[in-house]
Order: structure tokens, then C-alpha cells, then sequence
């Protein structure tokens, strides 16, 4: 046929500017056409290729197949060498209906197949690392986030590890911020109890509702409930750890058919009629003295003995303040990888403060203010958590000697003054309107608002 006698250029350009290797053979398998995809794919130059027989370069070649065959095969997956993998289509081709040859298109498939090799191995190293870690994880202390060298809270883990593995109902003692959730999850975890740890704060839930929250409802047990109904956090807590957060705000009718279910070991829910068997360990939290709402009659005497088998008192962070040197600097590290920002140290200055101040709100108070800084710390580009990002709060227990310090020799200080004088007197230009404050200043207004924060701007009207 002309179409394998003759050369046509005009067909070779054609072929040669598709990616996928080409082959086209005659009747007899002889090559005929060999684009450049297929010089790249398989290394084999056109001349080394053409008026040969397909089979002698690829012995189980597709096209041959075909011909004798007389039918088409689609993305045959192919791997003529050593990592090496293709997909392969073949096809007879027909002129008047007479067989003149085979048409065959491979597509290189290598850099997928080891795509996929390499997930799948990784994969595989996650899965062993992982059970690494679960093994690991066992093995560590439940209480490794409980940070101190504190004697009186060194002396309360001890406790809560002691008798974690006990079924003693656990009443933990703290101000709020203290750690009373960090400490009952942690005495889940090292109990090995199979079931989950469910937490309720009792002072967050309306009166009206707390029942159903903690027994559940059947359904259409009253007017808005869910069709399906709902279990309760007792049922869910089923060989597990209920958390009775802020016990001390449980309504007092509420606390008879609590004290039923320590007892008992039963629940029923709203609206049910049988009783359901159930396995929990109650750890509850509280920053009031039960003890004296005992006496005044707001909290039942047996619900609070059946409570309080194991006091564990957890000290406020002021009663504690050798630990805020290590509680600070974790924080600190903490936040720093949260949001990629390298901070080298905290100030003497401002660790001075941190001792001074009471922290009414604790170590959550003392981790919230961390974030604060290091995020101002960031937007500021400061490598040193300095007392110009004090809040004024805890800026007023820096030292007067050390105030005036820095504002003969500190820099950063300085300048800092310099720019919140210069931000006042823009906004004084500007009429207090913030937006052309920041226009005046040539910085975008989030910036301005975040300056006014750090500097304590606070008297400025809104627009």
C-alpha cells in the first residue's frame, strides 16, 4: 500500500508532535512508523527501528498480537523493562476492508506506578509509626502536660496517679484556670478504662435542661425533642470517666437523681421505662467549698461524701510561682511553632512582672497573655518577648527602675515611644477617624488597630 511505500512527511510531523509513543506496522508486523515519543519512551532511535520486525525489538509485542488476532486491545498495562510501566493501546487498521497494518500508542506511566509505590510505602512507615507512637504513648505519663516542680501540685499528681486506677469517685478542688479538666483527662487516661472520657460543665447548662443532658430522652419525650430521641452523658460515659465540671452549680434537684446513679448503677431516661446498667467512674471539679454549701443547704451532705472519696487539691498558679519561669517559656515555645515565629527568650523585665502578678485567672490567664505576646511579637518582628507587649495590667508590676532603664538605653523601647506618640498624633489630625489615621500613617488599617491595641489606645472613638 502507498501509505507504507512512500514517506509522508506531512503525516511524520503529525505523529512526532504527540507525546505518546507512535508505532504503526505493516500486514507482515514490519515498523513503518516510529514517532519521536517513541524514541523517548523506550531509547530506541528511528532508524534502529524502521523496516524490522516489531517483534524483534519487542518479542511480546502488542501489535503482533493484534494482527494475528484481527481485534483491538485498550490500555493493556505493560512493563517491557525494570521499572519501567506503560499503558498500551493497539488497533488494527483496514483500507477497503483488507488488513494493511497495526497502530499502537503507548503512554509512559513510570513516575505514576512509583508515585503510587512511594505512598504506599509511606503509608505503610505511617501505620508502623503510628503504633510507634500509641506504644510510646503508653508508656508516657498520662500527666506530661500537667508542667511543675511546684511541692503542693507535684503532690496532687502524685495523688491523682495513685488512685487513678481505682473506681474511687474523684472530687478535684481549684480556682477556675487551675487545670481541674487537664487533671480528671489525665486520670481517665492512666485509669485504662475502655470507655470515653465525657466532660459536662455543669454551670454552662440551663437548669431546665441539665436532666436531659446528663440522661438522655426517648423519643417524643417532651416538645422539641429529637424524633430519633438522644442519648444522655451518663450513658455515653459507659466504662468510662464522666466529668462533672463545676459540680458545685448543679441544681439541688438535680442532685438526688445523680446521687441515684452513683448508688445504683441504673439510669432511666426521660420519657423511658426501663432502666439501662451502667459502669462509670465520676470525677467532678469544683472552685467552690463544698463543704460550706453543705452547711448553708445548697448542696446535699451524701452527694458530697459519696463525691469527695479522694480530695485532690489543685494550688492557684500565685501559690505556685516558682513554676511560671518553666510554665512561661514552654508557652512561649509553644507559640512559637503555632505561628512560625522565632523568639529567642523572655525579658528578665517581663519575667519579673509574671512573678509579681497574681493571676487571678491562673495558668490559663498566664497562657493566654503568652499568645497574645508572641503573636504581637510576630506582627512587630521582635525576637524577644520584651515589656513594651505587656499588657498595662502587668505592665504596672515592672519595676520603676527598670522603666526608666530602657527609656535611656533600650531601643526598642524607644522607638516604640516614638511610634505610639506618632500614632496619637495622627489620630488627633485625622479627627480620631481611624481610616484616614492609617492612611496618614501609610500602613494598612489592620495594622493600626493592632497598634492600637499593643499600646493601650483604648479611648479612641470608633468610626
Amino acid at each position: 500500500m502507498r501509505l507504507f511505500k512512500e514517506r509522508d512527511p506531512e503525516l511524520e510531523i503529525i505523529l512526532d508532535s504527540i507525546k505518546d509513543a507512535v508505532c504503526i506496522v505493516d500486514a507482515k508486523g514490519i515498523t513503518k512508523y516510529w514517532n519521536k515519543g517513541a524514541e523517548k519512551l523506550f531509547g530506541i532511535a528511528k532508524e534502529d527501528i524502521i523496516n524490522r520486525h516489531i517483534s524483534e525489538i519487542f518479542p511480546t509485542s502488542l501489535l503482533a498480537k493484534i494482527l494475528k488476532e484481527k481485534r483491538a486491545y485498550e490500555n493493556i498495562y505493560n512493563s517491557p523493562k525494570d521499572n519501567f510501566y506503560n499503558i498500551t493501546s493497539a488497533s488494527p487498521l483496514y483500507m477497503d476492508g483488507e488488513l494493511i497494518g497495526g497502530i499502537s500508542i503507548d503512554r509512559d506511566i513510570t513516575d505514576h506506578i512509583k508515585t503510587a509505590e512511594l505512598l504506599s510505602k509511606t503509608q505503610s512507615n505511617l501505620q508502623v509509626l503510628q503504633q510507634q507512637i500509641s506504644d510510646l504513648s503508653k508508656n508516657r505519663s498520662s500527666f506530661a502536660a500537667a508542667l511543675g516542680n511546684n511541692k503542693k501540685f507535684r503532690e496532687a499528681i502524685k495523688l491523682a496517679k495513685d488512685v487513678a486506677r481505682s473506681n474511687i469517685n474523684i472530687l478535684i478542688n481549684g480556682e477556675s484556670g487551675t487545670g481541674k479538666e487537664l487533671f480528671a483527662r489525665a486520670i481517665h487516661i492512666e485509669s485504662g478504662r475502655e470507655g470515653q472520657f465525657v466532660p459536662i460543665n455543669c454551670s454552662a447548662i440551663p437548669h431546665e435542661l441539665i436532666e436531659a443532658e446528663l440522661f438522655g430522652y426517648t423519643a417524643g419525650a417532651f416538645t422539641g425533642a429529637l424524633k430519633e430521641g438522644k442519648k444522655g452523658k451518663i450513658e455515653l460515659s459507659h466504662n468510662g470517666t464522666l466529668f462533672l465540671d463545676e459540680i458545685g452549680d448543679m441544681p439541688l434537684s438535680m442532685q438526688p437523681k445523680l446521687l441515684r446513679v452513683l448508688e445504683d448503677g441504673q439510669i432511666t431516661p426521660i420519657g423511658g421505662q426501663k432502666s439501662k446498667k451502667i459502669n462509670i467512674r465520676v470525677i467532678a471539679a469544683t472552685n467552690k467549698d463544698l463543704g460550706k454549701m453543705v452547711e448553708e443547704g445548697t448542696f446535699r451532705k451524701d452527694l458530697y461524701y459519696r463525691l469527695n472519696s479522694v480530695i485532690i487539691n489543685i494550688p492557684p498558679l500565685r501559690e505556685r510561682r516558682d513554676d511560671i519561669p518553666l510554665l512561661a517559656n514552654r508557652f512561649v515555645e509553644d507559640y512559637c511553632m503555632e505561628y512560625g515565629v522565632n523568639i529567642l527568650s523572655i525579658s528578665p523585665e517581663v519575667m519579673e512582672a509574671f512573678l509579681n502578678h497574681d493571676w487571678e485567672g491562673n495558668v490559663r490567664e498566664l497562657n493566654n497573655v503568652i499568645e497574645r505576646m508572641v503573636v504581637m511579637a510576630k506582627n512587630n518582628n521582635a525576637r524577644i518577648i520584651d515589656v513594651d507587649l505587656l499588657p498595662e495590667n502587668i505592665a504596672m508590676k515592672v519595676p520603676n527602675d527598670n522603666k526608666k532603664k530602657k527609656s535611656l538605653y533600650d531601643l526598642n523601647y524607644i522607638l516604640s515611644n516614638v511610634e505610639k506618640d506618632t500614632i496619637l498624633k495622627a489620630l488627633k489630625v485625622a479627627g480620631n477617624n481611624k481610616k484616614k489615621a492609617a492612611s496618614l500613617l501609610n500602613i494598612p488599617r489592620s495594622t493600626l488597630y493592632s497598634k492600637l491595641e499593643k499600646y493601650g489606645i483604648n479611648e479612641v472613638s470608633e468610626y
